[in-house]
């Protein structure tokens, strides 16, 4: 890397500041893209005619905020990722500051996005269900039924309605064996709402949580946008790994878990019964509340019997806190989440709820609690059901007989036993970038690992978005890609 910018040696800002600053203009502009070498201490103080140390303190300066990492042996480069790599021994300003800027996947994601408007392209990408699946018809009917008589009102009870957080509380013990009161539910506009107040409530600038690795609430960036620091829990073909939860936890003092661990976003992974129940008492020995996202636990599919929250279990009830959506089994325009945790820690969650602004709709919690009372839903989500199953199977199938031997099934063709999504390892050495490329030329968009955290050799398919004919004709777009990149 030849620099053609110079310090400015008689300005008041410190020469080292200069270059930190420079470096992390380039890094947040996309100048400088995940994975760039930076020159070495020695090789910068030559280019910039400073001493060797005035280089040393801008990388350490660097490597404070998380946007470069160095590696004896490979020398200092832009972060791929947002996961923490090193032990903080003081406060890390740049958290608070800004940290929250960064993104290392926006070149990627700014190119899927782009692609969303191309004629003609299978959108294998999209985490909700096709418009053909949301029960529009039934949410129009009962729209009609809304009670307007009882006024809105800013002085509203902040947790929600209460008839609908008293009819979460059927639904919950009836659908997943949750025992939970109207007065430990608060309802949120969904998962990242619920996500949001937890950092504002629970957690502080700078402390550190551990979470999968790969995972969608890394892609969410909720976390990173608040200043806190995430720290991956390794993840198989039966879901997170809790044995290195202990390590995490004394080296980086960890706060707060976090878990999807059924029909795992993005692995399709569901934790199995045993690392359920170790995950759950490690958490209780170390005293550690444990965040429990469960969106898909009500779309088990042709074949997979449901499986119970970890809400559910008598350890997990006294250190789980809840989170559940209507967004995965009816439309995500419903803005209807929740949480579940003990009277307490709701009520000081809806004080943050209230002194944000950032509430839920009554018309639309209304709306919800008419839905979920609707013998009609029932049927809707058994049909919602079958189609998913026909999808997946669809899916499967044509991974099979097209993707090999260019790419797998992570963990066989037994880890989509429910949700939305199928998770693939490459069998190609392929960048994520130049596979997002290769895939939007031919048609196709996909996500690739990095997205979710994890490095590259790795990507996400959807099958409830898109209907069969389109998923294989998706697939089949992918196999010409990769058959191209081996040319």
């Amino acid at each position: 890397m030849n620099m053609r910018w110079k310090p400015r040696p008689y300005d008041h800002t410190p020469i080292f500041r200069q270059i930190c600053t420079y470096f992390k203009e380039q890094i947040l502009k996309g100048e400088l893209s995940p994975g760039t070498r930076l020159p070495t201490e020695r090789e910068l103080a030559l280019q910039l005619s400073v001493n060797r140390s005035t280089v040393s303190a801008a990388y350490e300066e660097l490597r404070a905020t998380g946007l470069v990492y160095s590696v004896q042996g490979s020398g200092t480069r832009v972060s791929e990722s947002l996961w923490e790599t090193t032990v903080q021994t003081a406060p890390n300003w740049d958290h608070y500051l800004g940290r929250r800027f960064f993104n290392p996947n926006a070149a990627i994601t700014d190119k899927i996005s782009e692609a969303a408007s191309i004629p003609g392209i299978v959108n294998m990408i999209k985490g909700e269900l096709s418009p053909d699946l949301m029960p529009l018809g039934l949410l129009g009917e009962l729209a009609a039924q809304i009670d307007y008589t009882q006024a809105y009102s800013y002085f509203s009870d902040n947790r929600g309605e209460p008839a609908l957080r008293a009819t979460l509380s059927d639904f919950m013990k009836t659908r997943s064996g949750i025992s939970a009161s109207p007065e430990s539910i608060l309802v949120t506009s969904g998962v990242k709402h619920s996500l949001q107040l937890i950092s504002n409530t629970l957690l502080q600038p700078g402390d550190a949580v551990a979470l999968e690795g790969p995972s969608y609430i890394y892609a969410m960036q909720v976390f990173s946008s608040s200043g806190i620091r995430m720290f991956p829990l390794p993840v198989d073909e039966h879901g997170l790994i809790p044995d290195e939860l202990p390590r995490l936890v004394h080296k980086h003092n960890i706060r707060m878990v976090f878990t999807n661990p059924t029909y795992q976003n993005p692995t399709g992974t569901t934790l199995s019964p045993a690392r359920r129940a170790k995950l759950i008492d490690l958490c209780e020995q170390l005293r550690l509340p444990l965040v429990e996202d469960d969106p898909y636990g009500q779309l088990h599919l042709s074949g997979s019997p449901p499986v119970p929250p970890l809400k559910a279990s008598p350890e997990g009830d006294k250190i789980v806190i809840y989170l559940g959506t209507l967004s995965k089994i009816s439309t995500p325009g419903m803005r209807t989440g929740w949480i579940v945790a003990p009277p307490p820690v709701i009520a000081k969650l809806a004080e943050t709820k209230n002194r944000m602004g950032y509430s839920s709709s009554h018309s639309g919690e209304r709306l919800a609690q008419l839905y979920m009372t609707s013998p009609s839903s029932v049927q809707s989500l058994i049909s919602i059901r079958e189609a998913l199953t026909a999808r997946r199977n669809a899916m499967l199938s044509a991974l099979q007989s097209e993707l090999y031997p260019y790419a797998s099934v992570f963990g066989g063709n037994h880890n989509a036993p429910g949700g939305y999504y199928v998770w693939l390892k490459l069998n190609l050495p392929l960048e994520d970038k130049q596979l997002v490329d290769l895939a939007i030329k031919e048609g196709v968009m996909l996500w690739p690992g990095s997205i979710y955290g994890m490095k590259k050799g790795f990507f996400r398919l959807t099958y409830a978005s898109i209907r069969e004919h389109e998923i294989v004709e998706g697939v089949r777009r992918i196999r010409r890609a990769f058959e191209k990149a081996v040319l």
